[in-house]
């Protein structure tokens, strides 16, 4: 992603001229003139929460428009034959599958997932929450592999398989796993689309089953996730949920799942975002598109 070779002080700098008041911009990334200010004398005091804010406001404001273009045409990457037979190339696209899903949404380091899977044991010092995230994330990426590259066993999505992949992903960090949630949910950077009523989820989730599970191009795969975080049927760990869901269709497909990790995560929100909120998808699917590639 071009925006990660461009420093921050100059991302600022192009934000402030976009959004001509000082005031508007800090209002854009909630927080005070005065938080401006100091950014800019002391660069490196910016933490790595607000480096993301910038670089998705970066992305909504110059990425977007240049990306939003449905005329757009992308080679489709199959899944290479011998990947399956191949440990030295499937593990390590596992690994950085399983890491990056976790890397979008929680700070968890590249050395204590490294630590989870190699030792699969509670490192020392680690809570038994981020084990959890990190082993369960492997294990779940891992027996879908499986199950549909290695054994030749499609799956086939439907609610109830929905729900289990959930259980799988939220053993032992969250309180119901496997259920939909009954509260309002909020969508974290996205808290500004509205989701799904709690009382409507269920008869949502099998709308989206009938219409987007058997998704075969990474189009309306893509579209199909936008579709799936827009209801946000759990409680917690959607994101994980809909990725697998995802990595699930394109290996139904023969295709090479898209990889979403912290190089891209910033263009991740920022094109749901616009999918979501005004029903235009060419920036989500040319991501897509560049998350498999880089794979290639």
């Amino acid at each position: 992603m071009k925006y990660l070779d461009i420093n921050v002080l100059e991302k600022l700098d192009r934000l402030q001229s976009k959004l001509v008041y000082s005031t508007k911009l800090a209002e854009s990334l909630c927080i005070s003139r005065r938080t401006l200010l100091n950014w800019r004398q002391k660069p490196n005091s910016i933490s790595s929460k607000y480096c993301l804010d910038i670089d998705v406001l970066f992305c909504q404001h110059f990425l977007i428009q240049e990306w939003d273009d449905p005329k757009q045409r992308f080679d489709t990457v199959l899944l290479p034959d011998n990947m399956s037979r191949d440990e030295a190339l499937f593990i390590p696209f596992l690994r950085k599958l399983s890491y990056g899903t976790i890397e979008i949404e929680t700070d968890m380091a590249k050395s204590d997932f490294d630590s989870i899977i190699d030792g699969n044991m509670l490192p020392k010092n680690m809570d038994k929450q981020t084990f959890h995230e990190g082993f369960n994330t492997f294990i779940t990426h891992r027996q879908l592999w499986q199950r549909i590259v290695e054994y030749g066993d499609p799956l086939p999505i439907t609610v109830d398989t929905i729900k289990t992949l959930h259980a799988d992903f939220m053993k032992g960090i969250y309180d119901n796993p496997g259920f939909f949630s009954t509260k309002i949910r909020v969508m974290g950077r996205l808290e500004a689309v509205q989701t799904t009523h709690p009382e409507d989820i269920d008869e949502e989730m099998h709308r989206w089953v009938y219409k987007e599970a058997k998704s075969v191009t990474l189009e309306t795969i893509a579209k199909a996730h936008a579709y799936f975080i827009l209801i946000h049927p759990f409680g917690d760990g959607n994101g994980r949920v809909g990725r697998a869901l995802v990595m699930a269709q394109c290996l139904n497909a023969r295709l090479m799942p898209p990889v979403f990790d912290g190089h891209n995560r910033a263009m991740y929100y920022a094109a749901m975002e616009h999918a979501m909120r005004h029903g235009r998808y060419a920036p989500l699917v040319r991501l897509f598109y560049e998350a498999t590639q880089s794979e290639n």
